[in-house]
């Protein structure tokens, strides 16, 4: 298609109609350029998934990954994986929740964007393990200021405690310092993982 100079598009249609056709010009140039930048232009995202064992990490990994869950068994020490989700590139550590492996989440955490961490809601009895873990990462500054997505899994099991209920166990109230969200799912299912991506593709554009 021939462009004509503005000077003659002006002359032929009159000036609110060329800039009509200038600015819906700019606009189709702007769409093309954005389409094609948007395959060279790549976030990056670091993560940890850490929690007790047993709560559900390697399965919430695979459904990450996979979109759907997998045969998994517990991590022993550490698993790493690499997936895509929109135009962010995710790298995530998911520690062992094992006694032996606790000691190691500190510096994971530090090395992190943001920490997501699982706990059994159907397994109430755990609760007061979990609170203890999560805040000595808290009070010891490993988590600092970085974004924090606390998973209620297995809610497909019933009983299961409620997002309140976890609040109250976790003591999240008392953390101030550290952004927190509570986000009851089930990675078997992988009920809510819509908002679990979303929440870390939002922690990405930042």
């Amino acid at each position: 298609m021939k462009l004509l100079p503005i000077n003659n598009l002006t002359m032929q249609y009159g000036l609110s109609e060329t800039r009509r056709l200038f600015d819906s010009m700019m606009s189709s140039m702007s769409t093309v350029l954005r389409k094609l930048t948007d395959g060279f232009y790549t976030k990056k995202l670091d993560m940890v998934i850490i929690g007790l064992e047993n709560s559900g990490k390697s399965t919430l990994l695979s459904a990450l990954t996979n979109g759907h869950a997998t045969d998994t068994v517990p991590t022993i020490g550490l698993n790493v994986k690499v997936f895509q989700k929109g135009r962010i590139q995710m790298k995530c550590w998911d520690i062992g929740g094992q006694v032996q492996y606790r000691s190691e989440w500190s510096q994971y955490c530090k090395g992190c964007d943001v920490v997501l961490f699982v706990v059994d809601a159907a397994a109430p009895q755990k609760l007061s393990t979990a609170r203890k873990e999560l805040h000595k990462l808290l009070d010891g500054g490993s988590i600092g200021s970085k974004p924090l997505l606390i998973l209620a899994n297995k809610i497909d099991i019933k009983p299961h405690a409620g997002e309140s209920k976890l609040i109250e166990e976790l003591q999240l109230n008392y953390v101030s310092e550290t952004p927190w969200l509570v986000l009851p799912i089930s990675a078997l299912h992988v009920t809510n993982l819509d908002q679990v991506v979303e929440w870390l593709t939002e922690q990405g554009k930042n």
